[in-house]
């Protein structure tokens, strides 16, 4: 069954795993420009209006933020478990 010796079957899956790696960082090294770039249009939210900036959105959603009777932001946390 073994046709060929340990020593030439390790140096042809080097030469493979060498090969998917190089591929690999050719497909990485391709698509970077496109990951910096950042979107190309703007997000949508569900409301339909475009995404502005991410502090804009943080500052709305604290002024929308409820309030207790002192008027003081609540933190509201909501948690999940999926453990059984």
């Amino acid at each position: 069954m073994k046709t060929k010796e340990p020593h030439h079957r390790r140096t042809h899956a080097l030469m493979v795993a060498s090969i998917i790696v190089a591929v690999i960082f050719v497909v990485w090294l391709i698509t970077l420009p496109f990951r910096l770039q950042g979107p190309a249009l703007p997000v949508s939210d569900t409301s339909g209006t475009t995404g502005g900036s991410n502090q804009t959105d943080l500052t709305a959603a604290a002024q929308n933020a409820p309030t207790d009777n002192s008027g003081a932001a609540q933190l509201q946390v909501s948690t999940t478990s999926v453990f059984q």
